[in-house]
C-alpha cells in the first residue's frame, strides 16, 4: 500500500489512527505532496493527469473502480463548468483532481510557502484548462448513489492571457533546482535485506518495512544523543522506547481492540512543544527511507505492503503511561508494569539492539525528566459512553406488517405514541382543513393550453354570450387540431419506412363480450361436429383421376414457370455475354453490379442475388446465370490484364477481384447443396484460382463433394425404401373374374405403354450420366498448375486477404430461416426466435444486444399479441426520453393502426403520457389516454399510475411492459426506472445494448419477480453486431485508420486484461497479427495464429462466426504473450505505433489506405510515409471542428467514398449552432465565389442571369396579357349575365363563354446564381428530393410558417440540419423525416440521438469535449452508424479529439450497472397512503380491482430489494430497517398516525414527492405557521417600485434553500457585476441566510433527521459483529489483525499489566463506527454528516442521499450549507444568460431547472389550494409566484 510515494504512506496512516491533526509537514525534496485534510484524509496531489487515492475509511464503500460522477460546477477563476458526469470502470485520461485552491498549510510553515504551493496549483489548472482538460476539486466532494459530486472546472474557463501572465512569473518557482540529499551512500536495500534475515522469524512479514523504518529513526536518534546533556539524552531514549513499544503493539493487538480514549495533545504542553518535533522528524526520515526504497534499482524482491505505519494516539497513550508511572515509580518504568510475554520483550530486545544499544530494553528510565517543564502528564478524559437502544413508535399497520414478515426488527424499543395534532395552528389561525385525497395523476394529466387555445379562450371571455355560430366555430377549431396532429403523426410515421408492412392487419372478428353468449350455441354444434369432420375426410380422400387433375395442372404450372425463365434467359444472355467484351474497369464494376444486384440496390451485398432471384424463378436457372456471369467476368479479367494494369488503378482491381469472390461464395452457398453441377463445381473452382484462392477452391470441393455423396445416399435409400414397398404387395388381382383379367390386361398394356416411355426417358439420363453421374466425383477437381492466373495480388495468404479486404463481404450465419410457426415476416435469428418463446411463454425476459442487431422487434411483437388477444389488454412502452417516445408512438401507428374498434366503443389503439402533455389517437386530450391499448410513457409517468390508487383499474388490465434503454436504471433519473419494475404486476421486456455484467442485472430482476411470485426472468445475451464500426481519426486533412489496440495502457492490460467488449473488424486482426509476429519474431504461442495456418484446415471462405473465433483466439494468446513478457514494454510501445501506420500507408505504397465505403470499399489516395503522419498519441484536443473548412472538407471526403449520412455529435448545443451556421455560410460563399470569385466568372454568370431574366421577362408580360385577356372575358360574362336577367334572351349564349382558363402561375424573377443550391455546394440527395420533392417542400413551407429561422431552412435545402434539446419540436420532427428519406446527409446532434433514435447513418463523427460522453454513451452514440438492412459496416470519425480522450471511450470497460440507493420516507407515505384509501374503499364495500395481497407484494420489493451493489453492505437489511425508522420519523414529523393512516399535510408531501427532503420541510413550515409569518410581516415593506420587497421574491428567497438548490464552493469570486441593469440578489451568487424563526426550523430538522440516521446506523450495524471483514481496506483489500498473535496475548496477566489496564479502562464500545475511525477514541456518537458518511461500518451504505436534510454542512460549521442563489437572481433580473454571468449556469441547464422549479411552485399552489381557504397570503404568494416565472420564462417579464 505503498501508493506512489513515500510520503502519502507516513501521513496517510497517521491521518487514519490519530487524525489529520497531527500530521506533520512532509519532506519537501519529495516528488508528491501529503496533504491531509480535516476529515483524516490523506491524499496526493501529483503534477500529472493522475489520480491517488489512500488507503484510509473514507474510502471504505469503493471498489478499485473510478465511481461516476456528478459534477457540479461554479467558478473558480472567474468563469464557470457545466454539470456532467463519467461512468468508466477504467479512466485512462480522468479528469484532473486538485486540491482547492484555499489549500490549507501548516500554521509553523514559513509565509512565502504558501503563496508558492497556491500558486502552483492555480498554475497547474490553468495549464490543464488549455490542454482542454476538465479540472475537478476535492473539497466539497459527496458521494450520492452510484454518482460523486465534486466541483469543476470547464476547458471553457481557461483564459490564455491570464495562463501566459501566471506561468511567467512562476518560471523561478518551477526552476528552482530541487534540494540535494544528505550525503549519504549507503545502500538502503542491503540494509533492509540484512534486517530481514537477522529479524528471521521474530518479525511477521507485514511488519517488516514499519519495524525496519522504525529501527533506523532509532538508531539514527541513538547516534545522535551523543554530546547531548542527560535530561535530553533521556527524553530522547524515551520517545524512542516508546516508539518501539508502540510497535510491538501495532503487530499484537488487534484493530478493534485499539478504540480508546487519551489525552489530547493540546492539553500536555511537553508533548506539544517537545515531542511533536521529534516526530516530525520521525515522518521526515521515514519519507527519505521510503522514497529511497522504491527509487532503487536493487528494491526487486523486497517485502513493500505496509498499511499500519504508525498510530498517534497509541504512541501518545504509552508516551503518557511511561510518563505517569516513571514519575509515581521512581523515575523507572519496569518490565513488571507492563508484565509482556516473552515473545514481546524478546522482539523488543531485538529491535533495541539492531538500533545499536547494548543494554536490555527495561527498564524505561524518566528520572532524568522530572524537573523538566510541563512533565506531568495530565488526566485522562473519561471515554465515550455506549449509544441507548433506539425508541421507536408502535404503529400498528397491515402493510407494515406484511413488510416485516421477510425480515425482524431487532435491537430497538417499542412504545406506544399518541396523535397528538401538530398542525393546530393551520386549522385554528388559518382556517386550513385538510382535503379528502390529491389525486397527481389527474394534477399530471393537466395540460397547458398552447397559443391558439388561449386566445380562442380569451375571445370567448370578451364575447361574453357565446352564441351557436361560436360553439359551431369552437367545433370545427378542436376538429381541425385533431387533423392537423394526426397529419403530423401520419407523416412522421410514413418516414419510418416499411413499418406498415411488418404485421398483417389486426381484425377482431367477435367483440369477446359477445364471445360469452355464443357459447351455447357451439355447444349445439358440437353434436354436428363429427358429421363435419366426416365431411372433411371425405373431401381429403381425393379420387385418383382428381389427384391425376393436380399434378397434371402442378407440371403445368412448373413448365410455365421454366418457360419464363427461358424467356428471360434470352433477354439476359446479350448483357452476360457483354461482360466478357468489357475492358473498363468502371464499366466492368458498374454492369456486374447492376446485372446482378440490380439499379436500385442498396447495398453491395450478393446475398440471395437481388436481381437474379427477381427475374428468374427457379434455382437451376439462377445458377446457370451466375455461373454464366462468373465466367463472362474471368473472360473480361483476362482481356484486361489484371496485373499490367497501372499502379493507379490496382486498388480499383483488387475490389472488382473481391466482387468477383463474393459472387462465388454467394454461388456455393444458394447453390452449392443442389443445383451445381460438375461442370459448376468446376468453374467456381477455377475462377478461385484464376485469382488465387487455390485452398478455398479445394475446400468448396471438398464441400460439393460431400454434398453430392449426401444426395446420391439419400437417392438410393428412398429408391431402396420403394423397391422394398413394391415387392411386399400382395397379387390383389388374382383369382379375379374374366372381366377383371381384360381390365388386367389394358393395366398392362398401359404399363407396357409407361415402360417404353421410361426407357426413352432413361436414355436421356443416360447421357447426363455419361457426363456427370459415371465420371468419379474426384474427376472435377482442379488442379491449380491447370488454370491461367488472371490476377497475383492476393499474396501467399489468402485468408490474410479475407481478413484483410472481405471483412464486410463475410457471411452472417445468422437468419437463415423462417420461423416454423410463422410469428414474423423476416428470418429471425437463433436468439431472436428464443425470445419469441419466451414471450408466447410469458415469461420476462432481459435482453443485452448490441446497437442496430434486431432486438427492438419483440417488443412491437408483444404489442402485437395484446393487441390481437382483446379490445382491453394494455401494453406500455417505457422509453428514456421524449424524443424515442415519439418516434415509438409514430412506429405503433405505422405498425398497428389497422385494428379497428366497434363503433360505439370508447377504446383507442395509441396513447401517449408525459409530463408535458399526453394524448390519446394522436390526440392530446386529457385523460383519454386510459382508454388506449398500447401507451407510450417514461418511467416517472408510469411509477405514478402503479402508485395512485385511483389507477388500480387500469394496472389490472396491464399485460405487457417494454422497457427500451434498459441501462438508464444507473442514471440520474434510475430511481423511477427501479420503482417501475419492481411495482409491475405483468412480465417485462427489458433491452439494452450496453450493461456490463448482465448477470447481476437478471439476478435481481429475478429475485424482484420472485418475490411478487410472478413468472421467471430470463436473460438472452447476444454480442455480435451485425456490422463491425471501423474506427479513423481525421487528422491532416485525412481520415487515418484507428486500430484499437492503440488505445491500450500496458499496466492496464498486464493488470485487468482488455475491456470485454474490445471488439477488432477482420482487417484489425490480421494487422494485429502482422505487427506483433515483427516485433516478437517466431514464438511457438503466436504463430499458429497466422491466418494461413489457422484457417487452411477449417474453411474456404471466412463467415462473420469464424473471425471472431480467430479474434477470441487472438486476444487470448495477446494477453499470455504480455504477461508472460514475451511482448515486454519496449516491444508494447513499438506495437502502439506501428498499429497506426497500416502497411498501404507505408512507402512504396501504391497507395494510402481509405475506408471502405458503402459501395466503393477502396478508394484512390496518395500514399505518406510514416514520417510525414503525425503520432496519435501526442495529439491533443484541437478547435479545427469549429472551422467551416475543416467540415467542409470532411464531409466532401465521406461523400466522396460513399460515408455520407452522417450525423456529428457534440455536447455543446452552442458549439452545434455556430458548426451549423459556419458550415451553411461556407457553403454559400463558396458558391459565390464559383460563380463571382473571378472575373471570368461572373462575366459567365452575368450572362447566364441576363438571359434567364430576359426569359423571365417575357414569360411575365405573357402572364399579363393573358391575365388581361381574362379579365376581359370574365367582363363580357358578367355583362351577358346582366342581360340575361333583364330578359334580353340572345345573350344566353354568352353564357357558354369559359372563363376559368388555365393561365399558369405567375412566374417567379429567377434567383441568382450564387443563392440557388449547387449540388457541388450542398449535402442533400437529389434521388431523395426527386422522390419526395412536393413533401419537402411543403414541409420547408411549414417551417418557415413557424417560425423556425432562416438559417436552418437554409441548411436543410442544402441537406444539413440540427437535432438537440434546444430546438423547436417541429423543426426536430422534419430534421428526422428528412435523414430518414435520405435528403439530410449531414446532422449535428447532442445527446438527443443517442438513444434508440431511428436515424440510421453509415457514419458517426465525435467532436469536442464533454464530461457526459463517456464509455457507455460513445456505445450508444457510436451504435447509429451502420445500421442492418442499409449497411454492410459503420465508420466511426473522431475530429480535433484529444487522444487521451479517445483512448478512453474506446479501451475504458463499461462501467458495472447499479442503481441508486436512495432510501425514500416519501416514496414509503405514497405506499401508505394508497394502501390507506384502498382499506376505505373495502371498508365502503366500494369495487377493489386488485386485491390487497397482490398489491402488497408488488410493493414490497421497493423496501426491501434495491438495485445497488456494494461488496460489504447488507443492503436488503439496511432497507428493511430504513423502512421502519422511516415509519418512525413520518410520525414524529405529524404526518402519520399510530394506526398508519396518513394524517395532517401528508397529502401535499405526497403530492411533491419529486422534491423530497423540500416536500417535509415545507409541510414542517407550514404546519407551524412560520411561512404565514413570515409573509404577514414582509408583506408590510413591500413597495411597488422595489422589486427585492416584493413577496413573490421574499418567497422565492425562502424556496431556493428548499427546491433544486445548487451547492456553492468554499471559496467564491469577490468580483461582482460591472453592469448597470438586471443586477442580482445582494450577495450572489449565495444566496442569503433564511430568516431566524425559519432557520432555527430548519436547524432542528436536520438534527433530528441527523439523530434518526446515527440511529439506523447502529442498529443496522447490531445486527452484524464486527469481524474479518471489517478490517481490510477498500482499495487493496490488505487485513489488519482481527485476533490475537498465535503465540497469544502480548501481556502475560493483563489484569496484573498496568499498561493494559490502563488501555482496557480507557477502551470505547462502538458498533456503527468503522474500526478505523474508532482507533480515533470516538464511539457511535458522530459529530456530522462528513463524520458518519465517512467513519461508519461498511455494513452499511451511507452517502448524501441518506440524509433527508436541508443543506445541512458535511462539515461542522454554524448555520447552513452556502447555497447558489440562482433562481433568487432570476426572480429579480428576470434573464437567464445573466445565470451563467453571476452564478455559473449554462443556459440549457438554467432553462431545466428554472422549468423544474415552476412546476414544484405549480404543484406546491395544487396541494395548497386543497387545503387553504381563499385568500391565504400563502396560497396568494404562490400562485403569483407561478404566474410571474411563467411570465419571465416567455421573455415577457424583465426586459
Amino acid at each position: 500500500m505503498l501508493a506512489a510515494a513515500a510520503a502519502p504512506i507516513a501521513a496517510g496512516s497517521a491521518a487514519a489512527a490519530g487524525g489529520a491533526f497531527e500530521v506533520p509537514e512532509p519532506h519537501k525534496g519529495s516528488k508528491f505532496v501529503a496533504t491531509p485534510d480535516t476529515d483524516g484524509c490523506c491524499t496526493t496531489a501529483a503534477p500529472s493527469p493522475a489520480l491517488t487515492y489512500a488507503a484510509d475509511p473514507n474510502w471504505s464503500r469503493q471498489s478499485t473502480e473510478v465511481p461516476t460522477s456528478d459534477i457540479e460546477s461554479f467558478t473558480g477563476l472567474g468563469d464557470s463548468a457545466s454539470e456532467d458526469e463519467t461512468q468508466e470502470r477504467f479512466v485512462v485520461a480522468p479528469p484532473l483532481i486538485l486540491p482547492p485552491p484555499g489549500l490549507s498549510l501548516e500554521e509553523e510553515e514559513e509565509e512565502d510557502e504558501k503563496p508558492k504551493l497556491r500558486g502552483f496549483f492555480h498554475a497547474l489548472m490553468l495549464r490543464c484548462l488549455s490542454a482542454r482538460t476538465h479540472v475537478a476539486l476535492f473539497r466539497g466532494m459527496q458521494y450520492r448513489g452510484n454518482r460523486m459530486m465534486v466541483f469543476s472546472l470547464e476547458p471553457d474557463c481557461y483564459d490564455s492571457f491570464i495562463d501566459h501572465n501566471v506561468q511567467a512569473s512562476l518560471v523561478a518557482l518551477f526552476s528552482e533546482e530541487e534540494e540535494e540529499d544528505e550525503g549519504d551512500d549507503e545502500d538502503i536495500c542491503q540494509s533492509y535485506r540484512d534486517f530481514i534475515k537477522k529479524a528471521g522469524d521474530l518479525v511477521p512479514p507485514n511488519s517488516l518495512l514499519r519495524s525496519f523504518v522504525a529501527m533506523r529513526f532509532a538508531k539514527g536518534t541513538l547516534a545522535r544523543c551523543q554530546g547531548q546533556n542527560p535530561q535530553t539524552i533521556a527524553l530522547m531514549h524515551v520517545v524512542v522506547k516508546t516508539l518501539l513499544v508502540q510497535e510491538m503493539l501495532l503487530r499484537q493487538i488487534p484493530l478493534d481492540k485499539r478504540a480508546y480514549s487519551t489525552c489530547p495533545a493540546s492539553d500536555w504542553d511537553l508533548f506539544g512543544e517537545n515531542i511533536v518535533g521529534a516526530l516530525e522528524r520521525y515522518f521526515e526520515t521515514c519519507s527519505k527511507d521510503l522514497a529511497k526504497l522504491l527509487n532503487a534499482d536493487s528494491s526487486e524482491g523486497l517485502q513493500f505492503d505496509s498499511c499500519d505505519l504508525f498510530d498517534g494516539r497509541m504512541f501518545r497513550h504509552v508516551f503518557h503511561f511511561v510518563i505517569d508511572r516513571g514519575l509515581a515509580k521512581k523515575g523507572k518504568v519496569a518490565a513488571d508494569l507492563c508484565k509482556f510475554s516473552d515473545f514481546v520483550l524478546t522482539e523488543l530486545n531485538f529491535l533495541w539492539k539492531e538500533a545499536g544499544s547494548k543494554e536490555e530494553f527495561f527498564p524505561i528510565l524518566v528520572d532524568q525528566l522530572k524537573d523538566l517543564p510541563g512533565i506531568k502528564p495530565p488526566g485522562l478524559p473519561a471515554k465515550s459512553a455506549p449509544r441507548p437502544t433506539p425508541e421507536l413508535t408502535d404503529i400498528k399497520s397491515d402493510f407494515l406488517a406484511e413488510l416485516e414478515k421477510a425480515r425482524e426488527i431487532k435491537h430497538i424499543t417499542v412504545f406506544d405514541g399518541t396523535d397528538e395534532e401538530r398542525d393546530e395552528c393551520l386549522w385554528q389561525n388559518y382556517n386550513w382543513s385538510p382535503p379528502a385525497h390529491l389525486d397527481m395523476v389527474k394534477e399530471e394529466e393537466t395540460m397547458e393550453k398552447n397559443e391558439a387555445e388561449r386566445k380562442m379562450e380569451e375571445k370567448m371571455k370578451l364575447k361574453g354570450k357565446v352564441s351557436a355560430r361560436d360553439l359551431e366555430f369552437q367545433k370545427k377549431f378542436q376538429m381541425k387540431r385533431r387533423q392537423m396532429a394526426l397529419r403530423s403523426l401520419h407523416a412522421y410515421a410514413k418516414s419510418l419506412t416499411g413499418s406498415d408492412k411488418l404485421h398483417p392487419p389486426i381484425i377482431m372478428k367477435e367483440d369477446p363480450k359477445e364471445e360469452k353468449g355464443k357459447d351455447k350455441k357451439d355447444d349445439k354444434k358440437d353434436a354436428k361436429g363429427s358429421k363435419a369432420d366426416d365431411k372433411k375426410d371425405d373431401k381429403e380422400k381425393l379420387s385418383k383421376k382428381h389427384l391425376e387433375l393436380l399434378e397434371k395442372r402442378k407440371l403445368e404450372e412448373e413448365e410455365k414457370i421454366k418457360e419464363h425463365d427461358r424467356n428471360q434467359m434470352k433477354q439476359w444472355d446479350p448483357n452476360l455475354d457483354a461482360l466478357a467484351e468489357i475492358t473498363d474497369l468502371d464499366k466492368l464494376e458498374k454492369e456486374m453490379l447492376d446485372l446482378l444486384l440490380g439499379f436500385h440496390r442498396i447495398t453491395d451485398s450478393f446475398v440471395g442475388f437481388p436481381a437474379v432471384s427477381s427475374a428468374f424463378k427457379t434455382s437451376e436457372m439462377q445458377c446457370k446465370v451466375v455461373l454464366k456471369a462468373l465466367k463472362s467476368i474471368r473472360a473480361s479479367f483476362k482481356k484486361m490484364l489484371l496485373d499490367r494494369q497501372p499502379a493507379d488503378k490496382q486498388v480499383q482491381a483488387r475490389r472488382l477481384v473481391r466482387y468477383f469472390l463474393c459472387i462465388v461464395q454467394e454461388a456455393m452457398n444458394s447453390f452449392g447443396k443442389a443445383d451445381i453441377d460438375g461442370k459448376g463445381i468446376k468453374a467456381l473452382q477455377e475462377s478461385l484460382v484464376s485469382v488465387g484462392f487455390p485452398k478455398s477452391a479445394e475446400k468448396i470441393f471438398a464441400i460439393w463433394k460431400d454434398n453430392q455423396q449426401k444426395l446420391a445416399q439419400a437417392a438410393a435409400e428412398a429408391s431402396a425404401a420403394a423397391d422394398k414397398d413394391k415387392g411386399g404387395k400382395d397379387d390383389k388381382k388374382k383369382g379375379k373374374d374374366d372381366k377383371k383379367g381384360k381390365d388386367d390386361k389394358k393395366g398392362k398394356d398401359d404399363k407396357d405403354k409407361k415402360d417404353k416411355k421410361d426407357k426413352k426417358d432413361k436414355k436421356g439420363d443416360k447421357d447426363d450420366k455419361d457426363e456427370d453421374g459415371e465420371k468419379d466425383l474426384d474427376s472435377y477437381k482442379v488442379k491449380k498448375e491447370k488454370v491461367e492466373t488472371c490476377w497475383s495480388g492476393v499474396g501467399e495468404d489468402e485468408y490474410a486477404f479475407q481478413l484483410q479486404y472481405m471483412g464486410q463481404y463475410m457471411t452472417r450465419t445468422v437468419g437463415n430461416a423462417k420461423d416454423p410457426l410463422g410469428r414474423v415476416n423476416f428470418k429471425p435469428d437463433r436468439w431472436q426466435r428464443d425470445l419469441l418463446d419466451i414471450v408466447d411463454a410469458e415469461k420476462s425476459a432481459l435482453i443485452v444486444a448490441p446497437t442496430a442487431s434486431g432486438k427492438t422487434f419483440i417488443g412491437y411483437y408483444v404489442m402485437d399479441k395484446v393487441l390481437r388477444t382483446d379490445n382491453d389488454g394494455v401494453a406500455v412502452y417505457v422509453a428514456p426520453s421524449k424524443a424515442l417516445v415519439n418516434q415509438v408512438s409514430a412506429e405503433i401507428y405505422a405498425r398497428f393502426s389497422s385494428k379497428t374498434y366497434p363503433m360505439h366503443s370508447k377504446n383507442e389503439l395509441l396513447g401517449v403520457f408525459l409530463k408535458e402533455y399526453n394524448s390519446a389517437g394522436g390526440v392530446m386530450e386529457a385523460g383519454k389516454w386510459k382508454n388506449c391499448q398500447v401507451l407510450v410513457t417514461i418511467p416517472h409517468i408510469l411509477e405514478m399510475l402503479l402508485i395512485s390508487p385511483s389507477m388500480q383499474d387500469w394496472v389490472k388490465r396491464l399485460r405487457w411492459v417494454v422497457f427500451d434503454e434498459v441501462h438508464c436504471i444507473g442514471g440520474e433519473d434510475g430511481l423511477q426506472w427501479e420503482h417501475t419494475m419492481q411495482l409491475i404486476p405483468c412480465p417485462f421486456i427489458a433491452l439494452s445494448a450496453t450493461v456490463a455484467e448482465p448477470q447481476h442485472f437478471h439476478s435481481w430482476l429475478g429475485r424482484i419477480n420472485e418475490k411478487k411470485e410472478q413468472s421467471k426472468v430470463e436473460i438472452v445475451v447476444h454480442t455480435e453486431r451485425w456490422n463491425d464500426l471501423y474506427k479513423y481519426i481525421y487528422t491532416g486533412g485525412a481520415l487515418r485508420p484507428l486500430h484499437p489496440f492503440c488505445c491500450l495502457m500496458e499496466q492496464s492490460v498486464r493488470l485487468q486484461g482488455l475491456s470485454s467488449d474490445l471488439t477488432l473488424t477482420p482487417q484489425e486482426m490480421v494487422q494485429l497479427f502482422t505487427e506483433v509476429s515483427k516485433i516478437i519474431g517466431s514464438n511457438p504461442l503466436w504463430d499458429p495464429l497466422s491466418p494461413m495456418k489457422y484457417f487452411s484446415n477449417r474453411v474456404g471462405f471466412m463467415t462473420k462466426l469464424d473471425a471472431r473465433e480467430y479474434e477470441r483466439d487472438l486476444k487470448k494468446t495477446f494477453l499470455e504473450l504480455v504477461k508472460a513478457d514475451a511482448l515486454d514494454s519496449a516491444g508494447f510501445s513499438k506495437l502502439k505505433i506501428a498499429l497506426q501506420y497500416p502497411a498501404e500507408q507505408q512507402a512504396g505504397s501504391a497507395s494510402a489506405f481509405k475506408p471502405p465505403g458503402r459501395a466503393i470499399a477502396d478508394e484512390e489516395g496518395d500514399g505518406e510515409t510514416p514520417s510525414g503522419l503525425a503520432d496519435f498519441q501526442k495529439m491533443g484536443k484541437g478547435s479545427g471542428y469549429m472551422q467551416p473548412a475543416t467540415l467542409y472538407k470532411l464531409f466532401k471526403d465521406l461523400d466522396n467514398m460513399a460515408a455520407l449520412p452522417a450525423i456529428v455529435f457534440n455536447f455543446s448545443r452552442k458549439e452545434i449552432d455556430r458548426m451549423l451556421t459556419k458550415l451553411i455560410q461556407e457553403l454559400k460563399d463558396r458558391q459565390t465565389d464559383k460563380y463571382y470569385g473571378t472575373e471570368e466568372a461572373a462575366f459567365r454568370s452575368k450572362k447566364i442571369m441576363e438571359r434567364r431574366n430576359a426569359e423571365y421577362q417575357a414569360k411575365k408580360t405573357a402572364y399579363e396579357q393573358a391575365l388581361k385577356m381574362k379579365e376581359s372575358k370574365n367582363q363580357e360574362a358578367k355583362a351577358s349575365r346582366k342581360n340575361a336577367e333583364e330578359g334580353d334572351r340572345g345573350a344566353v349564349k354568352n353564357e357558354a363563354v369559359d372563363v376559368s382558363e388555365d393561365i399558369g402561375e405567375e412566374p417567379q424573377p429567377p434567383l441568382d446564381l450564387a443563392d440557388e443550391i449547387d449540388m457541388e455546394f450542398s449535402f442533400h440527395s437529389p434521388k431523395a428530393l426527386g422522390q419526395w420533392q412536393e413533401e419537402i417542400n411543403e414541409m420547408l413551407k411549414e417551417m418557415k410558417f413557424r417560425g423556425v429561422s432562416q438559417h436552418l431552412i437554409d441548411g436543410l435545402r442544402r441537406g444539413v440540419g440540427m437535432h438537440h434539446e434546444g430546438c423547436k419540436t417541429n423543426y426536430k420532427q422534419a430534421v428526422e423525416i428528412l435523414f430518414r428519406r435520405g435528403y439530410l446527409k449531414v446532422v449535428f446532434a447532442g445527446s438527443t440521438l443517442a438513444l434508440g433514435i431511428n436515424m440510421p447513418c453509415r457514419s458517426t463523427i465525435f467532436c469536442g469535449d464533454s464530461l457526459e460522453l463517456n464509455g457507455l454513451m460513445f456505445r450508444q452514440m457510436a451504435g447509429r452508424a451502420g445500421r442492418r438492412g442499409f449497411d454492410l459496416l459503420g465508420q466511426v470519425v473522431f475530429l480535433d479529439m484529444a487522444f487521451l480522450k479517445i483512448r478512453s471511450l474506446i479501451a475504458s470497460d463499461l462501467s458495472t450497472l447499479t442503481g441508486e440507493f436512495m432510501l425514500s420516507p416519501t416514496m414509503l407515505l405514497r405506499a401508505l397512503h394508497e394502501w390507506e384509501l384502498i382499506c376505505l374503499e373495502e371498508e365502503s364495500e366500494r369495487p377493489i380491482f386488485r386485491t390487497k395481497e397482490e398489491i402488497a407484494r408488488c410493493i414490497s420489493p421497493m423496501f426491501s430489494a434495491p438495485f445497488f451493489r456494494s461488496k460489504t453492505a447488507d443492503l436488503e437489511t439496511q432497507v428493511a430497517y430504513h423502512t421502519r425508522f422511516s415509519v418512525d420519523l413520518l410520525y414524529r414529523e405529524g404526518l402519520l398516525s399510530n394506526n398508519g393512516y396518513t394524517r395532517g399535510l401528508a397529502n401535499l408531501v405526497t403530492h411533491l414527492f419529486e422534491t423530497e427532503p423540500a416536500n417535509i420541510v415545507l409541510a414542517r413550515l407550514l404546519s407551524k405557521g412560520l411561512l404565514h409569518e413570515y409573509l404577514k410581516r414582509e408583506a408590510k415593506n413591500e413597495r411597488k417600485g422595489d422589486r427585492k420587497s416584493h413577496l413573490t421574491v421574499k418567497l422565492v428567497s425562502i424556496l431556493s434553500w428548499l427546491l433544486y438548490r445548487r451547492r456553492l464552493p468554499s471559496i467564491l469570486p469577490k468580483e461582482r457585476a460591472t453592469r448597470k441593469k438586471h443586477l442580482p440578489s445582494a450577495g450572489s451568487p449565495e444566496l442569503p441566510q433564511l430568516p431566524e424563526k425559519i432557520l432555527l426550523e430548519v436547524q432542528a430538522y436536520n438534527e433530528s433527521v441527523f439523530e434518526h440516521v446515527q440511529q439506523l446506523a447502529w442498529t443496522v450495524a447490531s445486527t452484524r459483529k464486527i469481524g474479518e471483514v471489517d478490517m481490510a481496506l477498500p482499495m487493496s483489500q490488505k487485513a489488519f489483525r482481527s485476533g490475537w498473535d498465535p503465540r497469544g496475548e502480548p501481556f502475560t496477566d493483563p489484569k496484573g499489566s498496568d499498561l493494559a489496564a490502563r488501555i482496557i479502562k480507557q477502551m470505547t464500545r462502538y458498533r456503527a463506527r468503522s474500526p478505523f475511525s474508532a482507533i480515533s477514541g470516538e464511539g457511535d456518537e458522530f459529530s456530522c454528516t462528513a463524520d458518519l458518511v465517512n467513519s461508519a461500518r461498511n455494513v452499511l451504505h451511507l452517502d448524501m442521499n441518506s440524509f433527508p436534510t436541508i443543506a445541512q454542512p458535511m462539515l461542522i460549521q454554524e448555520g447552513l450549507e452556502p447555497t447558489n442563489s440562482w433562481m433568487l437572481d432570476f426572480m429579480i433580473h428576470g434573464k437567464i444568460k445573466y445565470l451563467w454571468e453571476d452564478n455559473g449556469i449554462g443556459p440549457t441547464k438554467a432553462w431545466k431547472l428554472i422549468s423544474d422549479f415552476r412546476e414544484a411552485v405549480k404543484k406546491a399552489t395544487v396541494a395548497i389550494k386543497s387545503f387553504a381557504p381563499e385568500g391565504d397570503i400563502v396560497l396568494k404568494t404562490f400562485d403569483a409566484l407561478g404566474a410571474e416565472i411563467e411570465k419571465y420564462l416567455k421573455g415577457e417579464g424583465g426586459r
